[in-house]
């Protein structure tokens, strides 16, 4: 795959400011832990930084942006931890999805909340003895997490989720794999890239972006190709752009912003955006 710009330096003079200026509209999606917080070791720790919060709130209440938050995490978790109104949210890798008012659970993972469950106390069983690992039972979705368990252990921690799911999986629940995490998710064809689909088919013609920072946010990517995928990090992606690091998502989004939220032009300072050094 293409590599993609090495970062958002070239940002303006690729493009991409124009796009944002001309088109009719935005759908700006983002992921949250490692987008709009920084990775923790702990689950529970991760808060949105304030800057990234007050900037969707002004891409929220500028005209024809809609904006999106979309998350691993389950759906009333990542709205308590953004804490911004009037946008849409997507939890549980799109499973769970809240727009345009009401929130509605994917039938088949709906089912599976039980499995899920007995899935979960199997593995607090197991895992209880490993330091440093944790399971996050998320309703229709599972996380387990092993970024503070010793290298020496991590093989243990995969070894149980796979002994658990051959017992209590019956194939109906499938595995993927992030930054230092396991998700265990139902087998059903579902994924962000269709969560950001169907927020994209809400405001058909306007241009979508997508920002996000984990294997999870790769088939986002591949939905936004006409639009702008933005990645956060190192490693291969589909991504068009790169965010060398987190920190660095506050000037992404505050470019975006500028570009769509300008005075008339003749008013406002039309340089050339760059982004501050890290």
């Amino acid at each position: 795959m293409p590599e993609p710009t090495a970062d958002l330096e070239r940002f303006a003079a690729s493009g991409v400011r124009e796009r944002v200026e001309n088109a009719e509209g935005l759908v700006l999606c983002t992921d949250f832990d490692g987008t709009l917080a920084p990775i923790e070791a702990d689950p529970d720790a991760p808060e949105i930084v304030p800057e990234n919060r007050r900037l969707l709130r002004t891409l929220r209440d500028a005209e024809d942006v809609r904006v999106a938050v979309v998350s691993g995490r389950a759906l009333a978790d990542v709205r308590e931890r953004v804490g911004v109104e009037g946008i849409a949210y997507a939890g549980n890798h799109g499973l769970e999805l809240r727009r345009r008012g009401s929130t509605v659970v994917h039938p088949i993972a709906a089912k599976h909340r039980e499995r899920i469950g007995r899935i979960c106390a199997a593995l607090e069983a197991d895992l209880s003895g490993i330091e440093g690992a944790a399971v996050e039972d998320k309703s229709v979705t599972a996380t387990v997490h092993y970024r503070k368990t010793p290298e020496a252990k991590v093989a243990r921690v995969r070894e149980a989720v796979e002994t658990v799911l051959d017992r209590f999986g019956d194939g109906r629940i499938r595995r993927t794999d992030g930054k230092e995490i396991v998700e265990l998710r139902p087998a059903v064809r579902w994924h962000k890239g269709m969560a950001v689909s169907l927020l994209a088919a809400d405001y058909e013609g306007r241009l979508p972006i997508y920002i996000g920072d984990d294997t999870t946010d790769e088939s986002a990517f591949r939905v936004v190709n006409d639009g702008l995928a933005i990645y956060v990090g190192e490693g291969e992606t589909n991504a068009h752009y790169r965010v060398p690091t987190q920190p660095r998502v506050a000037s992404c989004l505050a470019a975006i912003a500028e570009w769509r939220t300008t005075p008339d032009e003749g008013t406002c300072d039309r340089r050339p955006y760059r982004l501050p050094s890290a």
